[in-house]
């Protein structure tokens, strides 16, 4: 089963002096196809991971230097990590809408 990785909302930047929560506007837009098409939630593995690294269970599937998200994550242990591919991947593979 492909599994997609999103980072939670409303996170902390260590890296920055500020006390702002952020999100992942990469990950939001995958969060509205998702809406858009709920089934797509069955047909795939979705797991929302921590900002901070290490993000170990992706360590554990493509390797330390693939921690980025969003990421998709297929079946034979490819990945695909830029999101307007993964919207692609998921329109032709999951027949849904396609981006106009």
């Amino acid at each position: 089963m492909k599994k997609l990785f999103l980072l939670k909302a409303d996170f902390r930047d260590a890296s920055l002096s500020d006390s702002k929560r952020y999100f992942c506007p990469d990950c939001v837009m995958l969060e509205g196809l998702l809406s858009y098409y709920p089934r797509l939630r069955d047909e795939m593995d979705v797991q929302y991971v921590n900002f901070a690294r290490p993000r170990q269970v992706l360590i554990n599937l493509i390797g330390e230097a693939n921690q980025s998200c969003p990421v998709l994550v297929l079946e034979d242990g490819s990945f695909i990590n830029e999101t307007t591919e993964i919207i692609r991947h998921l329109t032709e593979y999951h027949q849904v809408g396609q981006s106009h």
